[in-house]
């Protein structure tokens, strides 16, 4: 009797032994992991131009200026600015918590504005958010004292967060491997236009709003103006200073590039023209020529080879005149030492 099989539910595979290179198969599936993980790794942070987190940093920031105690009366509405956000990128590629050296310089981080302001956030790259990042700049109001202006300690940030003049701000977060003594860390920068002086008091103290600009508003117990708040993409501009500089074609470039192109395209539109008029022109072949053409030239030539043998009859010429006169010369000396010879002669016999 055929003893009884142990129950198996319908999905059971029993198992089977490894096929031939099915361990290399895994080890190398293993190894695309690792290498694909610092590519994902990245993708956790978001894109300095990605909206959720513009619009994330941005109204966190105007949330914090319009709680400011005491209140504020001129402290101005931000916006964003990408030309501030690609500064902010290019400075936090380097991986150090410094200060950007380029604020100060013209042109260097923006094509409008100078003087820039900054914030700098380090830390865990699985632990960063905007919100955290912002808040700890804004929690150093603790220990600054707005009657007298001092500050006990550092200040510098919160100073700038809610500095009256500034109205546009751009941010970007940065994954570094290192960044200090922190290892898998993230750099979170923020500029600010106009930057922040530190020369003075942050903002006015007084009702919301009461010190506003005569064509300003108030939204969200800040002072805002379309005009002055108004969105400007800079397609071409980026920091010079970038290491590696992204690619970037502007006006100049582009027309330049269509002229190089039409230059060829005309140039390479005549040569078919010629070759098609003139097929035999590259072809090394002898060329005919008019009956006349020919005689002229035969002609030319023939008078051409008359004057150089005339001329070489001349130098021969000249030539055998030259020997004559030499022989002749050579024939008077000779006389006149035969002379001299016998007039010493003579001269002996006496």
């Amino acid at each position: 009797m055929e003893a009884p099989r142990p129950f198996a539910p319908d999905w059971y595979v029993p198992w089977l032994p490894p096929a031939p290179g099915a361990d290399l198969k895994l080890w190398l599936c293993e190894l695309w992991l690792l290498l694909l993980t610092p590519g994902l790794s990245a993708d956790l942070l978001p894109h300095e131009e990605d909206v959720k987190f513009i619009n994330e940093y941005v109204n966190l920031h105007n949330e914090l200026r319009s709680k400011v105690k005491p209140a504020g009366a001129n402290l101005r509405f931000m916006t964003w600015d990408v030309a501030l956000s690609r500064t902010a990128r290019a400075w936090g590629k380097k991986c150090v918590f410094e200060r950007n050296t380029h604020l100060e310089e013209i042109n260097m981080a923006h094509p409008i504005f100078n003087g820039i302001g900054e914030n700098m956030w380090v830390g865990l790259e699985n632990e960063f958010t905007a919100s955290i990042a912002i808040r700890s700049w804004f929690a150093e109001k603790d220990r600054y004292y707005f009657g007298n202006g001092t500050c006990r300690g550092d200040c510098s940030k919160y100073l700038q967060l809610v500095w009256d003049k500034s109205y546009k701000v751009g941010c970007a977060v940065t994954p570094c491997s290192r960044v200090g003594r922190i290892k898998h860390a993230a750099i979170f920068i923020c500029n600010y236009a106009p930057g922040a002086t530190l020369r003075r008091q942050p903002y006015q103290q007084g009702v919301v709003c009461s010190q506003c600009s005569k064509n300003d508003r108030c939204t969200d117990f800040l002072c805002s103006n379309a005009e002055r708040e108004e969105a400007t993409y800079y397609h071409f501009w980026y920091p010079r200073w970038e290491v590696p500089r992204p690619l970037v074609c502007d006006p100049i470039c582009i027309l330049t590039f269509f002229l190089r192109t039409l230059i060829f395209i005309l140039s390479v539109t005549i040569v078919l023209i010629v070759q098609s008029h003139f097929p035999n022109i590259l072809l090394e072949e002898q060329m005919t020529f008019p009956l006349e053409v020919t005689k002229r030239e035969v002609e030319e030539e023939e008078g051409e080879e008359e004057e150089e043998e005339e001329s070489e009859e001349e130098e021969k010429s000249e030539e055998v005149e030259e020997e004559e006169e030499e022989e002749e010369e050579e024939e008077e000396e000779e006389e006149e030492e035969d002379e001299d010879e016998e007039d010493e002669d003579e001269d002996k016999e006496d």
